[in-house]
């Protein structure tokens, strides 16, 4: 009987966050050390960072973020239960506190979730291949996860 093959799936998240990183996951990438990348759409440096991704044929997925930098979404243009009073989300307790104490709203997560998969799609031209979540936002109890149709 023939054994099930196992695939080990190394996937470098933060990308976009800065060159410096990129530069590093892309070249760990080359030598087989990652095998996909997850792109962080608010990152400062997301457009080259997509680039990379086609130029090297990276597996990418959406780095969902709801904790750190600013949205690209609808909350950006004013407030926001996702957002500090400067416009910035949270922060990783801060956002986790509001969501214990019930104070994000669920509608506002939706739409900044949709909002940076639309940013990933016009930054790839695709969809993702994985959604996961910056500092595992998306294990947050809470709410329902989207559908990403």
């Amino acid at each position: 009987m023939a054994r099930p093959r196992v695939r080990l799936v190394v996937t470098a998240d933060d990308f976009g966050y800065c060159p410096r990183r990129d530069e590093g996951i892309v070249e760990a990438f080359l030598a087989g050390a990652v095998t996909s990348v997850s792109l962080l759409v608010n990152g400062a440096a997301a457009e080259s960072a997509a680039e990379l991704a086609r130029r090297h044929g990276i597996p990418t997925g959406l780095h969902a973020n709801l904790s750190e930098g600013r949205p690209v979404g609808p909350a950006r243009h004013g407030a926001s239960t996702l957002l500090s009073p400067e416009g910035f989300f949270l922060g990783k307790m801060g956002f986790r506190e509001a969501v214990a104490a019930g104070d994000v709203a669920l509608p506002q997560v939706r739409e900044e979730l949709e909002a940076q998969l639309n940013c990933f799609r016009e930054l790839l031209g695709r969809a993702p291949t994985h959604v996961d979540g910056h500092q595992h936002v998306h294990v947050l109890p809470g709410g329902q996860t989207p559908s990403w149709g």
